[in-house]
């Protein structure tokens, strides 16, 4: 039989729901991040659970939508790789469900272009004209998050742009 819930229970069941809508008005959120935020607050687990199946019965977290939202805002910013990572470590959402996410909506032409941009703008920067700098170009492209196979495909345009 099913215990029944005291009044109290249901109160700060409704008080965490609210929180967490409060928290999902400033912008979308992981499902990861909203369970963090309650906890913060000092809800407890069944308080918490309550909230976030509610929240995830009207879609309010949706974590397949939070990517693709995640990933117009930052996708052109940073590699595959890097958005890939940050989804999954930082806000939680399914490995798998991430890299799909990531493949399906970045193209490799995508990934090259943005790659391109950003090795011939650091090397401007950094008045890099030549091959001796090539390793700081390449180390910058991998802490932005390019692939090592899309970098090599990068290193010889760039510098034959910036030589000319």
């Amino acid at each position: 039989m099913a215990k029944k819930q005291s009044a109290q229970d249901e109160d700060r069941e409704a008080k965490a729901y609210d929180a967490l809508l409060k928290y999902l008005t400033a912008s979308p959120r992981s499902e990861k991040e909203c369970r963090e935020k309650l906890y913060q607050k000092g809800f407890h687990k069944n308080e918490v659970e309550y909230a976030v199946d509610r929240a995830k019965r009207y879609r309010y977290i949706n974590d397949e939508e939070y990517v693709r939202v995640y990933l117009s805002y930052y996708g052109g910013r940073v590699g595959k790789k890097l958005l890939a990572y940050k989804l999954t470590q930082e806000k939680g959402i399914d490995r798998e469900l991430a890299q799909n996410i990531v493949d399906e909506l970045i193209d490799d032409e995508r990934e090259l272009e943005k790659c391109g941009e950003e090795a011939r703008k650091y090397a401007a920067q950094k008045k890099i004209a030549d091959r001796s700098g090539a390793s700081k170009v390449y180390a910058h492209l991998v802490r932005k998050g390019y692939d090592s196979g899309v970098i090599s495909k990068i290193m010889a345009t760039v510098f034959d742009v910036v030589e000319d």
